[in-house]
């Protein structure tokens, strides 16, 4: 799809403006591709970002969520890796963490879900600015790829990403 989705009365113009704000981030090169949709009411996404696999991020404009779907493959819902998954998002919230790495509880909602070994993570703007929501998303999401993942789980992204077994 090319340009800004049309818009189709106020409750979706919040699926206007982080179509743009994703849009902007494409052009300017942070994704390798982009792609957005229109489906059920609901803006659906799927960008080539971190990894060669595609990720598929659902925006609610209803609900004011940003979803990123089946982010984390095979991962066991008791598993270790998952608790502390789980552990990680919570802390994202901290007051001692740098602004650029924190996010704000007063603005955000964090969350996990695991169906079926596929985690989805989600994040809830309680203010309805997308920006911060976009831009909260996406650092979260390269933290989980760039650093949560990286420390005693690099045999799950080698497993599951292709990453090379240095």
């Amino acid at each position: 799809m090319h340009g800004v989705l049309p818009l189709k009365g106020d409750w979706y113009a919040p699926a206007v403006a982080v179509e743009k704000l994703l849009r902007d981030r494409a052009n300017r090169g942070v994704f390798r591709s982009f792609a957005a949709a229109r489906v059920r009411g609901r803006l659906e996404c799927s960008l080539v970002w971190l990894k060669e696999r595609p990720v598929r991020v659902v925006f609610d404009p209803k609900r004011g969520t940003l979803v990123f779907k089946d982010l984390l493959p095979n991962l066991v819902l008791g598993s270790a890796l998952y608790r502390d998954l789980k552990r990680f998002l919570r802390e994202r919230s901290d007051a001692g963490l740098p602004e650029h790495r924190r996010v704000d509880p007063e603005r955000l909602k964090v969350r996990s879900t695991n169906r079926k070994g596929s985690v989805s993570v989600a994040i809830e703007s309680l203010d309805g600015e997308w920006d911060y929501l976009v831009t909260k998303g996406l650092r979260l999401v390269n933290e989980i790829f760039l650093g949560f993942l990286r420390g005693p789980y690099y045999g799950y992204m080698v497993e599951n990403f292709q990453e090379p077994e240095d």
